[in-house]
């Protein structure tokens, strides 16, 4: 849902009013300031290789900001109902806390198996970065993943530069 709802102010979405009609709404220098920042995810995401072939970070640049600013309002939403609720038993057997455990249900459902022919034709044509970048790109741009996992700064899941949009 949250990933549904960062659509209304990504690169696509931005451009319509409350009303769903073609508007440039935003101010010149809200403008600029959101390309200077989408411009960080675009290079990110280009700099991404599956099978010798870069992701086209400009393509799909908008379901990357679904996905990082969706993940980034679910995750507060899942503090919420922690906060009202309570937190939920822990799994026997797995030594995960609460916020890892919420990560891991991200990152597993972008597993996936493609053929190379898959890969190439998605690279190629889909607005979607394939399952494992969506994991490793919204993941290593989390602040809230990393707190959870104690990532070192520095390291491939907690990189110093962060593409943060929202």
């Amino acid at each position: 849902m949250g990933h549904e709802l960062a659509h209304a102010f990504d690169d696509q979405g931005r451009r319509y009013d409350k009303n769903g009609n073609l508007n440039q709404w935003w101010r010149p220098e809200t403008v600029t300031k959101f390309n200077n920042l989408t411009q960080c995810m675009v290079d990110q995401y280009s700099s991404y290789k599956l099978q010798g072939e870069h992701i086209n970070g400009k393509l799909t640049l908008g379901e990357n900001i679904a996905d990082n600013g969706g993940m980034k309002a679910s995750f507060r939403a899942y503090l919420e109902w922690v906060k009202d609720n309570g937190e939920e038993p822990l799994l026997p057997g797995i030594s995960l806390n609460h916020k890892q455990l919420f990560f891991l249900g991200f990152a597993q459902v972008w597993c996936s198996s493609i053929t190379k022919e898959a890969a190439h034709l998605e690279i190629m044509k889909d607005s979607h970065v394939p399952g494992q970048f969506r994991v490793f790109g919204t993941l290593s741009n989390s602040y809230d993943f990393a707190n959870a996992f104690n990532c070192s700064m520095g390291k491939a899941m907690n990189p110093k530069k962060k593409c943060q949009i929202w």
